[in-house]
């Protein structure tokens, strides 16, 4: 493949890194979309002698890297965790039910791989690098500053400069509707209605039920959007509308280490396992990470809309969860899914309209639709 003097560039940083004696752990390679970051850490994997495994916060950025000839991209979290079953008893000693646990996994493949390449960045939380770093491994980061800035408690392997910071978009990736698109608004443009490939920007008015039910998932700009938005679609499904199904999507709110849960992660209901005056018991099944399940219990608050009612200390001990079907361009960061139906409220967010606006745009692999409100 001929590289851009910048992209040659970069894969020598990349390559004097790897040698150096003493090196630090972490090398950070960030770029706007259609630079080509996926395609040079590949190239710079296949130098590497030994193990190279390539990971993301979420499954669904995981797949991406693996449609991109990643081979074998999975999850951090699957990475470097195991799970365990822990045994509730009752007051006899009787066994009365099994809670799944995660911990820290001595034997992952990460301890003996000579490189860890992490895309999605932005996305990994203090808690998730530590463990991740723990391990010694050299740590290749992929990462877009274009994007929103990470919500609180996130962001850390972008709280530093990058080591390269490619800014040329590749000549085949131009082409692309979604890069087009995205690099318009990054560059302080405005999206014009029409069609663009398979993609298109149209107006609110043409705003119709095929239009919302025919995308793999919906992003919107601002809360009471995606309320509005979960509760048409749980409607179209026939969904009980006061209480949470078998069958629910469910968007994770915060983070759980023992249980697993990433605030963010996708979640199914596998089953509804009882119900109390304060709230739910659930066993749910991740959408991100295969065979991954959990017991959560959710106050009642959240299915209705009103979590922000919830005294401080009574949200303790409880997990947060609500419906999924539609989700804030900030909760979906770290995703990407085939054909993403783009509700565009970004004029809300001011000074951050453009990066919100881009980074919903990029949250697309395939197909975008723009919905202009």
């Amino acid at each position: 493949m001929t590289w851009s003097g910048q992209q040659d560039r970069a894969l020598h940083e990349i390559a004097a890194w790897r040698r150096a004696p003493g090196r630090k752990q972490i090398f950070r390679l960030f770029g706007f979309a259609g630079t080509g970051k996926t395609t040079l850490a590949r190239a710079a994997a296949a130098e590497v002698r030994g193990t190279v495994l390539f990971a993301a916060f979420t499954g669904k950025a995981a797949l991406v890297l693996r449609s991109k000839g990643c081979e074998g991209a999975s999850t951090i979290h699957s990475l470097i965790y195991r799970a365990f079953e822990i045994e509730e008893r009752d007051a006899s000693g009787n066994v009365v039910g099994v809670k799944i646990r995660y911990c820290l996994d001595p034997f992952s493949a990460v301890a003996a791989a000579a490189l860890v390449i992490v895309d999605e960045c932005s996305m990994v939380n203090e808690k998730l690098a530590r463990d991740l770093l723990s391990f010694g491994t050299p740590i290749l980061v992929l990462g877009d500053p274009a994007q929103l800035p990470p919500v609180r408690g996130e962001g850390v392997f972008t709280a530093e400069q990058p080591d390269v910071m490619l800014t040329e978009i590749h000549r085949q990736a131009a082409d692309n509707p979604i890069i087009h698109l995205s690099t318009k608004v990054r560059e302080g443009g405005r999206l014009a209605r029409g069609d663009y490939g398979d993609s298109r920007v149209i107006d609110i008015g043409r705003f119709t039920p095929e239009v919302e039910a025919g995308s793999d998932q919906i992003l919107v700009g601002l809360n009471r959007t995606r309320r509005t938005l979960n509760a048409r679609a749980r409607r179209r499904l026939g969904r009980d509308p006061n209480y949470p199904e078998a069958g629910d999507r469910l968007v994770c709110l915060k983070n759980n280490k023992d249980k697993g849960l990433l605030n963010g992660g996708l979640w199914d209901i596998a089953e509804v396992e009882g119900f109390d005056e304060d709230g739910v018991d659930l066993r749910i099944a991740s959408c991100d990470v295969e065979g991954q399940r959990a017991d959560v219990y959710v106050r009642r608050e959240f299915f209705e809309g009103c979590e922000e009612t919830i005294p401080p200390a009574e949200r303790r001990g409880t997990d947060e969860f609500t419906y999924g079907y539609a989700l804030t361009v900030h909760k979906a960061q770290g995703s990407q899914w085939d054909d993403v139906l783009l509700i565009d409220e970004s004029s809300a967010f001011r000074e951050n309209r453009a990066r919100h606006l881009y980074t919903g745009l990029t949250r697309a692999a395939e197909r975008v639709t723009v919905v202009l409100s």
